[in-house]
């Protein structure tokens, strides 16, 4: 055992303003909005007519949703790893308040950060039968005008690299059978929060 001295104070960064607060739950609006958009998307209502009408996602079933203040549905395991608590931004109680979980990458090195891009989210999720099925994926960059990229999966079978700015909402469709199955984000680079996971069936 040893006393140390330490007589230097060390420079910090300013540590960032807390971000207001967003709505986590998207409309089904918003997310026929946002598929029109995608890339893909003429070959996916070519194999699935219903997912190019607001009344045609609303005739399927929303399975499942998952948020960081709640599940609902058939969402049963949320499991965020290395995400991070910076106090007074985004520390644990602000991410539970704000209902959702955020993820850095670069800076902050003179407040401990280790500037890792290593943030992991699995959604489990049961299917109750076989079918078409789409996971919509609601992330928001930080800072807003910023560029992020993740990686999305659906049991390890990887939709690709997923760039964006601001707040994305991205279907995720895929055929699936009955039984569990867990959507994966996986950090690429940037940071970004996670909002929300909603899953439908057609």
């Amino acid at each position: 055992m040893k006393i140390l001295t330490s007589s230097k104070i060390l420079k910090t960064e300013r540590r960032p303003a807390p971000v207001p607060r967003v709505r986590v739950k998207p409309t089904t609006a918003e997310i026929v909005r946002a598929f029109r958009r995608a890339r893909g998307y003429q070959d996916i209502i070519a194999r699935i007519p219903k997912a190019k009408t607001v009344a045609g996602w609303d005739k399927g079933t929303q399975v499942a949703y998952f948020s960081v203040c709640g599940k609902s549905g058939s969402a049963k395991w949320l499991d965020i790893w290395d995400c991070d608590h910076f106090d007074g931004f985004t520390d644990m109680q602000r991410s539970i308040n704000d209902c959702r979980a955020w993820f850095s990458h670069n800076g902050y090195t003179t407040w401990g950060s280790a500037q890792t891009a290593t943030g992991r989210i699995n959604c489990y999720f049961n299917a109750a039968v076989a079918g078409d099925y789409s996971c919509v994926v609601q992330l928001q960059s930080y800072p807003a005008a910023s560029n992020a990229q993740v990686e999305c999966l659906i049991d390890n079978n990887s939709f690709g690299p997923l760039p964006f700015s601001g707040t994305i909402l991205q279907p995720h469709f895929s055929t699936l059978s009955a039984g569990g199955h867990h959507f994966r984000i996986r950090q690429m680079s940037g940071s970004f929060f996670f909002l929300s996971l909603t899953v439908y069936r057609f």
